[in-house]
């Protein structure tokens, strides 16, 4: 009778342990299916950004993605007196304009594939300077009266702050005039869609006084998932995202240069590409 006793609480103890056993691996298998089942909340980001736009300036910058290349990117000077040069790359379109005592010359160049962009973009009160095929560019001069448009730059600074906005950021040292601030990993939303963003390297600089960046050089990984296991396991598509930005609000210059196309197309009409 005792060796029966002894058996049965072996097989008793056999059992609790293979329960137990069946309990965890049941939990485990719960956890790891929740990663990839659970809907995410996605917070908009509270980013230290905001971009500045005085009566006189210098900036540039430019916006990549690892996989479309070039998606905007500028540089531009800007006086009070209503001087200004300003040029704008969209892809394989570039735009310059020239800012010049109330004249407004403009140059709109892309591949020669894309001749039907150029022939249709801009004021249909421009007089046209110059149109011809330059190797494998087309190009087409304008000139009309006008002051200057801020119209381009409302877009890269709105392009800019989108992007700069797909991160968390941690206020770091304060250096001068300039306070700098670190990115960290977050969840985001674009164009609808959920976004793991982890950023690879690069800071914010911003003016400690006024609050407006002055300098944003970040290089950053999106990654498309919809739950944190996606995101660990990287099963969506992602990309990587270069934003570079500069800008100075007090620019110690009296005079702009004018480019040479103007006095080549223009002034002259012996365009040389």
């Amino acid at each position: 009778m005792r060796k029966l006793i002894v058996s049965y609480n072996n097989y008793t103890d056999m059992n609790r342990r293979a329960l137990v056993g069946t309990v965890a691996i049941v939990l485990a298998f719960i956890g790891v299916t929740s990663m990839f089942l659970l809907p995410l909340s996605v917070d908009s980001t509270d980013s230290p950004v905001e971009l500045g736009e005085s009566e006189s300036y210098i900036t540039s910058g430019e916006i990549s993605a690892e996989n479309d290349g070039v998606l905007v990117a500028h540089e531009g000077t800007v006086l009070a007196d209503d001087d200004a040069h300003l040029t704008f790359e969209y892809g394989n379109r570039t735009i310059e304009h020239v800012y010049d005592d109330g004249t407004i010359y403009t140059k709109y160049e892309t591949n020669a594939t894309d001749e039907a962009w150029i022939e249709s973009i801009g004021s249909t009160d421009a007089e046209e300077r110059h149109f011809g095929e330059h190797q494998d560019r087309v190009v087409r001069i304008t000139e009309e009266n006008g002051t200057v448009d801020s119209s381009d730059m409302t877009f890269v600074r709105t392009q800019t702050s989108h992007h700069l906005q797909n991160l968390e950021y941690e206020q770091g040292n304060e250096q001068d005039d300039r306070t700098v601030y670190v990115p960290s990993s977050t969840w985001t939303t674009v164009n609808t869609e959920t976004m793991h963003a982890t950023p690879e390297a690069g800071e914010l600089s911003v003016d400690t006084e006024t609050g407006v960046l002055r300098e944003a050089s970040l290089r950053y990984q999106l990654t498309n998932a919809s739950s944190y296991g996606e995101s660990l396991l990287r099963l969506g598509e992602t990309t990587t995202i270069d934003v570079r930005y500069e800008y100075d609000p007090d620019p110690t210059i009296d005079d702009i240069e004018t480019p040479a196309w103007v006095d080549q197309c223009v002034e002259n009409d012996r365009c040389e590409f």
